[in-house]
């Protein structure tokens, strides 16, 4: 019994903190919450009043904008700051990203960006590029949605199948070199064996639809919402969509991994899906201090989820797929990869207007 109690004593006195070392820790951690509050309202009162400006690389009235303008009150009503919208259009949207990119990076410009197009541009060492896509400070994604293939009315082209078979070049619309309705035109003729001529250099979705409503243009690809408008309107139809999976907005239409005609032409199109998982997100230039970067990611997440905003949102018709900043941070490296050599190559020669 002794040496068991002796046993218990020895356990208790090589385990047991003193009380000096536990006041210290308790200390130490509530200064430590103390400072990180601290520093979130110094981080806050940084925001409050000043200019938060918000690059959009694409012409006013495009998908882009659209989804910015929308979001500019609650990025507002959660940081505190005036965020300014601005429209930097040119070269596909290239010239807004490396603006966005090669900014101060003090946390106070931001933009949203078409990731695709980033990575595809990079990918080919496009000649402009000025940023390398991993290193953005990520805030977030705001959506990735459908890609559609819209076909103007009255075309004779009613299904993908109608397309396939064509006997002349289709003109199909795009923007410029390295954009992401370029980089589909392109891989899709390829995997789906179409005949088609790629008319690009549009600054935007709006400036294609116009384009097709003068009979520049019989086909392009663009994200189903920008469609949705002008596909209500009966100025255009969809004949085909992106994905493995339909879309429960586009359910009697084919995805292009249904028509897919080969195994290579499916590993081809998971590529290309993969990159469009990308989507829509904002990010700021590289280097923003990471308190002021933390501030902005849990801004963007109060504002995504703000319930005024989703009513804004819904009512524009704007599809929504929130990416934290830390989860699009990693899906930015992923999408820099592709293990096939020959597919690889196949993008970059598509980006390059090779093919």
């Amino acid at each position: 019994m002794k040496s068991s109690l002796h046993s218990q004593n020895v356990n208790r006195r090589r385990y047991a903190i003193p009380l000096f070392l536990l006041a210290a820790i308790l200390l130490t951690a509530i200064g430590a919450v103390d400072a990180s509050a601290e520093s979130q309202a110094e981080v806050a009162a940084f925001y409050k009043g000043k200019n938060l400006n918000f690059i959009v690389p694409y012409k006013p009235g495009g998908g882009y904008d659209t989804y910015s303008r929308i979001l500019r009150p609650y990025l507002e009503k959660h940081t505190g700051a005036r965020v300014v919208v601005r429209n930097v259009p040119g070269a596909g949207g290239l010239l807004g990203v490396n603006e966005t990119y090669t900014t101060s990076a003090n946390g106070l410009t931001i933009g949203i960006q078409n990731a695709v197009a980033s990575v595809t541009n990079q990918m080919s060492e496009i000649e402009g590029v000025r940023y390398d896509f991993t290193k953005f400070s990520w805030v977030g994604r705001m959506a990735t949605n459908v890609r559609a293939l819209a076909v103007r009315k009255g075309s004779s082209y009613k299904t993908i199948q109608d397309l396939i078979n064509a006997k002349e070049k289709v003109k199909m619309g795009a923007t410029g070199l390295g954009g992401s309705t370029y980089v589909d035109a392109v891989i899709t003729m390829k995997a789906l064996g179409f005949p088609a001529e790629i008319i690009h250099g549009y600054d935007s979705s709006k400036e294609m639809d116009m384009g097709m409503l003068r009979g520049e243009i019989e086909i392009l690809w663009g994200s189903y919402s920008s469609r949705r408008k002008m596909v209500k309107a009966g100025e255009q139809f969809i004949i085909l969509q992106s994905g493995k999976k339909r879309s429960s907005d586009l359910p009697d239409t084919p995805t292009w991994f249904e028509v897919a005609p080969s195994e290579h032409a499916k590993k081809i199109l998971t590529v290309l899906t993969a990159m469009h998982e990308t989507g829509r997100p904002i990010a700021g230039p590289p280097g923003i201090p990471g308190d002021r970067l933390q501030f902005l990611r849990e801004a963007f997440y109060k504002a995504m989820h703000d319930p005024d905003f989703l009513k804004d949102a819904k009512k524009a018709k704007r599809v929504l797929s929130y990416l934290s900043g830390e989860e699009m941070e990693q899906l930015a490296k992923e999408s820099m990869i592709i293990e096939d050599e020959n597919i690889k190559q196949m993008f970059i020669d598509a980006i390059k207007g090779s093919i």
